[in-house]
């Protein structure tokens, strides 16, 4: 192993604890992005189940009556 001052190894350790830094902002961004997604199919998916439990007995319901 050659020897380099200490000077340029951590400036090039810096720049890349920056990049890593970046992308895992970007990959926490996307995350987030997904997250929100999943929460608003899932508020839709109860909704649609609620709503046809509702019907079926409404439908039941009146039927007999």
């Amino acid at each position: 192993m050659t020897w380099q001052p200490l000077e340029p190894r951590i400036a090039r350790l810096e720049g890349a604890y920056e990049q890593v830094d970046k992308r895992l902002d970007s990959i926490d961004r996307r995350l987030e992005t997904l997250d929100r997604k999943l929460d608003g199919l899932s508020w839709r998916m109860t909704s649609l189940l609620l709503g046809s439990w509702v019907t079926l007995m409404l439908a039941v319901f009146f039927h007999k009556a």
